[in-house]
């Protein structure tokens, strides 16, 4: 989950019902949101940053905004000593917006009155720069493909670029170029037998990746990679001249994929 252009941690994980999608409500916090909760009656009170007041109880569908009540879809739950809500009902209440991006499989919440700090692309800082960019939803004007997302994400940048990448989950690849603060998806490829796509979507003419679209990342791109094996690290490769150099680190946040690199590759 990604509020105002910030990934967010969890100490429980979203859960779907009736595809609603089901969240912490504690992690709506960085939304300037306050909460406060009975135990006895298992009422969550919600407030903005407006004094809307919107009041909620575990198992119920009933919500009061101001008083005046309605109906959402789901029920709110309790799992693990944490109070889950609809997401969507819950943010666009209380004056927010709310965007699932289906490729990664990630919900970005922001406020009406948020904008990206898009400068960061003229100041050198390439670690930030790609924080930025991966943290912008994915925009696609073609139908993508639509097989499952799978956990193993990675992104590949430009050697000393940020303005576009390819991200993977280890199965579909789908290249992604910066314009004007947003984030368009130019093709996507499943790789098949011999190096020939399988499957392509978007900017894709040919058979393989000998196209202009794939050209900024064939010499010494950048890696980021989360540790298939736990989860909990991130991988950077990169070449310095000609020697191949690979690290790795915690981590905390989603963001944390990107790393710093040495002579700002």
């Amino acid at each position: 989950m990604n509020i105002n252009g910030e990934f967010i941690p969890s100490d429980v994980h979203p859960v779907i019902v009736k595809s609603n999608l089901m969240i912490p409500i504690r992690t709506l916090s960085s939304l300037g949101l306050s909460y406060s909760w009975d135990t006895p009656s298992q009422l969550a009170t919600i407030k903005n940053k407006d004094g809307n007041v919107l009041k909620i109880t575990v198992k119920s569908r009933i919500a009061y905004k101001d008083g005046v009540s309605s109906e959402m879809p789901v029920s709110v739950l309790s799992k693990d000593g944490r109070v889950l809500v609809p997401i969507r009902f819950i943010t666009e209440n209380l004056g927010y917006q709310v965007q699932y991006e289906s490729i990664r499989k990630m919900v970005f919440i922001t406020s009406k009155d948020y904008k990206i700090n898009m400068n960061v692309f003229d100041q050198g800082d390439l670690e930030a720069a790609r924080k930025v960019a991966i943290s912008l939803p994915l925009i696609a004007n073609f139908k993508t493909l639509v097989f499952s997302t799978f956990k193993y994400h990675s992104y590949r940048f430009p050697n000393g670029k940020a303005n576009t990448y390819m991200f993977s989950d280890s199965y579909t690849h789908t290249i992604v170029e910066i314009k004007d603060g947003k984030a368009y998806v130019s093709a996507q490829y499943v790789e098949g037998d011999r190096s020939n796509f399988a499957y392509k979507a978007g900017n894709i003419s040919g058979t393989n990746t000998a196209e202009p679209v794939f050209e900024p990342f064939i010499l010494n791109p950048v890696y980021f990679s989360l540790n298939q094996k736990d989860l909990t690290t991130s991988s950077t490769s990169y070449f310095e001249g000609e020697e191949y150099k690979q690290s790795v680190s915690s981590i905390k946040v989603y963001s944390d994929i990107i790393q710093k690199i040495p002579n700002n590759h």
